[in-house]
């Protein structure tokens, strides 16, 4: 389906999706681009022949079948207001916490709207897209871009979007790993090689596992008295899972979204 798509900002996920979707061989769209965020939107647009930088948000609304909504939850009042959408666009919404009801009243007379979560691995055809609710235009752009999953309830995506909200912890994780094992006379290169391999290891078996098997594998993945029991309960005895579980409750049950001058939800 050949469409355009406009893209009301141009921030990292943003660019790791028009990234995917120009590498695509069959991808036949074309990106018009908010020019704002100057630096990428002009790189964006003379990498690739599909994409082009526009003078004004309301221009790209202007041209676009299909309008990505991508700035800032603090950003999206001031962003869209006095902005003139049309009754026949399709409106699909990366911004985090805001479903399809909170935009709406942003967006009109515009009525079809989708909350998308893409992470950054989209760029490379990884990782998971959510897509709230389905509607048949934004799953055939972007539905080869990752491992989609479509709910129909937008009460959930805030639970979505919580469950997206400890990639930095991840990567401070690995990294702790990584400078352990620097400290312990291992060269940075092939103590990074090492872990990131483990780690995906680790990610490709916990995909290939069936879902009712997932709780079985922290078990399978230690022995009696061995190594792995002893990293994995010094961390229960230190309450680091309890501590994690606690922070998603947190984020979950406090995070503001938007500004504050804007309706609460």
């Amino acid at each position: 389906m050949a469409v355009i798509i406009g893209f009301l900002g141009v921030g990292t996920v943003s660019t790791a999706v028009i990234h995917a979707l120009c590498a695509a061989e069959d991808f036949e769209s074309r990106i018009v681009l908010s020019p704002r965020t100057v630096q990428r939107s002009e790189e964006l647009s003379v990498r690739y022949g599909q994409c082009a930088r526009l003078g004004s948000n309301q221009e790209v609304v202007d041209a676009a079948d299909i309008v990505v909504l991508s700035m800032r939850p603090q950003q999206m009042d001031e962003a869209l207001a006095g902005l003139s959408f049309r009754k026949d666009q399709v409106i699909a919404s990366f911004i985090a916490g805001s479903p399809p009801s909170v935009i709406a009243d942003l967006v009109s007379p515009a009525k079809r709207i989708a909350q998308l979560i893409p992470l950054p691995a989209i760029e490379y055809g990884r990782g998971p897209l959510l897509i709230c609710p389905k509607i048949p235009e934004v799953i055939e752009v972007f539905g080869s871009l990752g491992d989609v999953i479509v709910i129909d309830d937008e009460t959930q995506i805030r639970v979505f979007s919580v469950a997206s909200a400890f990639m930095s912890t991840y990567y401070q994780m690995q990294n702790t790993i990584i400078d352990w094992m620097t400290t312990r006379g291992v060269g940075e290169s092939t103590a990074a090689s090492y872990v990131l391999s483990e780690l995906e290891g680790l990610a490709t078996v916990g995909k290939a596992t069936p879902v009712g098997r997932l709780v079985d594998l922290p078990a399978e993945h230690q022995t009696k008295g061995g190594l792995n029991e002893r990293v994995r309960d010094h961390m229960a005895s230190a309450g680091a899972f309890a501590a994690l579980r606690a922070a998603l409750d947190d984020v979950y049950d406090n995070a503001r979204l938007r500004s504050p001058q804007a309706p609460t939800e």
